[in-house]
């Protein structure tokens, strides 16, 4: 223990070091994960985004005056309201009588008087703005300048000269003491000439000064126009922000200004300066604001000004390295990394192969995951958090349709598990306030919910879009997301008991909400749509709402499916165990359409737009495994045919989702083709300030789901086996994934060469019997010697599996 205790200390003493070496203004090192620029900023999404999780900043570098946009998760428009149609019940029979007399169009109509009050969610809003200026040159002076977010520490750098001195600034959010810090250095002593100050683009902002810091707070804006005229929810939100500021030598004194700034501290001469930023609300959960934001944003301050900017740098590395280090790609061909992102990006649309590029994606969509989402704060959520305007991209909202789930799809076999925390925690608020939806708008037991929420978890259906908002299966999908944490982590009780009253909950809405046709016999959802198709009628009229859409029947058979092993697990609730044992039995059975297609709907409609963006009736085929090449060969052509029928829209979601589509048909070109068209393209919905110089992050959960699809094509777990190299393509002949996890409890570190795989490590951490398959024959030692291992087929291997052990595995 006691060497063990001095490895850590040593390990630790050299993270400061570490980082310094991972933030030097030229890039270095083969494998440095890294954006740079040579330039600063000149729109907002241009910026590099940093957070704890909680509190971001998006860091634009600019040098004579500096604009850090900074905003907490949880600042929202509003308070907590009760979205809920109280004549929903009628509204339901209403449309199911629609329904069952194949009125799909009067069912669509109806459908949508089950929307919530207000028509849409409520505005995720932005907090504040650190305004830096900078003394004693002009831009015109500035030379040498390199931009830089190093992966590898979350840090951001800028740096350059200006008469004859070189400037530094250093900047990091820290999850352990949730602040945001920045450290300005020169290389000539007296040479920080600063003012700093806070402003906002909240009206009711103001700032004071306490004990030589500037304090910043104010509220909400309400939302009175559009959609919201007539039913404004009173914004009763307050925030504080505070800043402080640490000078070396020099003077630091405090000036009043007029306008929006308020306060200013204005700094000469210092040597280095820190600047300790801080920020809070009065959220507490969903039908609270009860916390005291001022106590909550002093206390963040108070506790980090405490240390040292080296000692505050030192704790953050500490905790953020090794959950990135955790897991790390290797696909060769790093010579482009002396180029800046920007020319990289260029050479990319031109055509070169860049495979370390595709590295850095890979890495940067773990990078956003940690960024957006740590234990103890909500689910990340791509449309919020870096903000600059009241509007917000979709309300700032979190959509349940596919967006969130995207986010999390490479959590657990990236390896950061730890992150499912904050998922947890958001669907716990999810279903606190999805059981008053699903009480008064259905009469149902449980708890529900649809399309899209915001911070007070509004679960009813919203912004009256008949082709996406009447979808109660959002929550359900999730929990597809929430037990994978479990099939990951097998034996984990603690947790399956933590997650059951999700489960069951949902399990108890879906069991009333489900009925009976009386003409085929099944279980049905209805009214049922699929997110965000529409269809033709026997009349030739476009509608939405019908019964038992494919996409409904195959979350809830996961769903049941996932209850039914926890309920047997846990040994609890065997009478509810029965009804879904029953119910799942019930469910209609996939369909193969007039086109070889698998039917996205119970009849097979025709689709109005047949190269839609959704593919949501592929839920099946990934993120779940209810089809695969190997168990139902002909639904997996079906797939196969959808995929090909939906044409060539390969950005943002959709095309990631693609990615791991193919990754699961083993098609490796395909998923390559589609995935190298989106490291330069990703957003689905491009507006103008977006950027296309520098990688997007607003990139509508496709960054996540391009992690994700990397993975899939390198390792799959799934229908009880661990596939290595399924769907390796050809531009990535030699490379190496270390520090994957598979479902059962496995560990994987892959190596291959000229295409083939040479080598792989199996660490296990649950005894039991491995099924394992790979197109190179292999042989599987432990300590040295060679194992037992059973051919199931020409490809698959099986051996039993002891814990603690770490199996060899060697191309014969």
């Amino acid at each position: 223990m006691l060497k063990f205790n001095l490895l850590i200390v040593i390990f630790l003493m050299q993270l400061p070091l570490l980082a310094q070496q991972s933030t030097q203004t030229k890039p270095a090192g083969k494998a440095a994960m890294c954006w740079w620029y040579n330039k600063p900023a000149e729109k907002y999404w241009e910026g590099v985004p940093i957070a704890t999780g909680r509190f971001a900043a998006m860091i634009g570098g600019k040098t004579v005056h500096e604009d850090i946009v900074f905003n907490d998760e949880t600042l929202w428009s509003g308070s907590p309201y009760n979205p809920n149609n109280p004549e929903g019940p009628k509204i339901l029979e209403t449309t199911r009588k629609y329904v069952r007399e194949k009125d799909y169009v009067k069912a669509t109509a109806e459908a949508l008087k089950l929307n919530s009050t207000p028509m849409s969610v409520q505005h995720y809003q932005p907090m504040g703005i650190l305004n830096i200026a900078f003394g004693g040159y002009n831009e015109t002076d500035v030379k040498q300048y390199t931009r830089r977010l190093s992966m590898d520490s979350a840090i951001a750098a800028v740096e350059y000269t200006a008469k004859g001195i070189t400037y530094r600034r250093e900047i990091f959010a820290s999850y352990p003491d949730q602040v945001i810090a920045i450290k300005l250095t020169a290389n000539k002593k007296g040479s920080i000439n600063i003012t700093a100050a806070l402003s906002s683009l909240q009206a009711s902002a103001f700032t004071t000064i306490e004990n030589g810091d500037i304090i910043m707070q104010g509220g909400t804006t309400e939302l009175s126009t559009g959609r919201y005229v007539g039913t404004v929810i009173p914004s009763i939100m307050k925030w504080q922000a505070r800043l402080k500021v640490i000078i070396k030598s020099g003077t630091a004194s405090l000036q009043k200004n007029g306008g929006t700034t308020g306060h200013s501290i204005v700094v000469t001469n210092a040597d280095n300066v820190t600047l300790l930023l801080s920020g809070a609300t009065n959220w507490q959960n969903w039908s609270s604001v009860n916390a005291d934001e001022k106590k909550r944003c002093n206390n963040y301050l108070l506790k980090a000004s405490r240390y040292s900017y080296a000692q505050l740098r030192s704790r953050h590395l500490a905790d953020y390295v090794p959950l990135f280090a955790a897991c790390t790609l290797e696909l060769g061909a790093n010579e482009m990394n002396s180029f800046s992102t920007t020319d990289r990006i260029e050479k990319l649309r031109g055509g070169t192969s860049d495979n370390l590029f595709v590295a850095q994606y890979f890495q940067y969509g773990r990078y956003l995951m940690l960024a957006g989402s740590r234990e103890g704060t909500l689910a990340f959520n791509n449309h919020n958090i870096w903000l600059n305007n009241m509007e917000g991209r979709w309300q700032g909202r979190w959509t349940l349709n596919i967006n969130i789930q995207e986010c999390f799809w490479p959590v657990e076999s990236t390896n950061m598990s730890k992150l499912n925390e904050s998922l947890v925690y958001f669907t716990e608020q999810l279903a606190a306030a999805g059981k008053r939806t699903a009480k008064e708008l259905y009469g149902c037991r449980g708890w529900v919910a649809h399309h899209g929420t915001d911070i007070w978890f509004n679960t009813a259906p919203t912004d009256k879009n008949p082709k996406a908002t009447v979808w109660p299966l959002g929550g359900a999908w999730i929990l597809q997301q929430l037990f994978d944490h479990y099939q990951y982590n097998p034996g984990n009780k603690v947790y399956l008991n933590k997650i059951y009253p999700l489960l069951k909950g949902s399990v108890d809405f879906f069991l009333d909400f489900l009925v009976t046709d009386s003409l085929t016999g099944y279980l049905v959802t209805c009214p049922s749509t699929t997110p965000e198709n529409n269809f033709y009628t026997d009349n030739g009229e476009i509608a939405t709402t019908t019964m038992a859409t494919s996409m409904d029947n195959q979350i809830l058979r996961n769903l049941f499916r996932n209850y039914v092993k926890a309920a047997a697990v846990l040994n609890k609730d065997a009478d509810v165990k029965k009804k879904v044992e029953k119910a799942l039995q019930k469910l209609p059975p996939h369909q193969i359409g007039k086109y070889g297609q698998l039917q996205e709907w119970l009849y097979d409609f025709k689709e109005v737009e047949q190269g839609h963006r959704h593919i949501s009736h592929l839920f099946a085929a990934f993120p779940d495994d209810d089809i695969t090449l190997r168990k139902t060969p002909e639904l997996a052509q079906a797939v196969r045919v959808v995929l090909q029928r939906r044409g060539n829209i390969n950005k943002g979601w959709s095309g990631a989702w693609k990615i791991n589509q193919h990754a699961r048909l083993e098609e490796p070109e395909p998923a390559y083709n589609i995935l190298t068209s989106m490291l330069t393209e990703i957003s689905l919905h491009p507006r103008e300030e977006d950027s296309k110089i520098t990688p997007s992050f607003e990139g509508n959960q496709g960054i996540q789901g391009i992690t994700a699809g990397i993975t899939e094509m390198l390792m799959q777990s799934h229908s009880n086996e661990i596939y290595l190299l399924p769907a390796l393509p050809k531009a990535w002949p030699t490379g190496s994934i270390k520090g994957l996890r598979a479902r059962g409890g496995y560990g994987i570190d892959i190596f291959w060469s000229d295409g083939k795989l040479t080598a792989a490590t199996l660490k296990v951490s649950l005894p039991g019997k491995c099924n394992l398959r790979s197109k190179t024959p292999l042989k599987i030692m432990l300590k040295g010697k060679e194992i037992k291992a059973e051919k199931l087929d020409n490809d698959t291997y099986t051996f039993n599996v002891t814990s603690g052990n770490i199996y060899q595995l060697a191309a014969l």
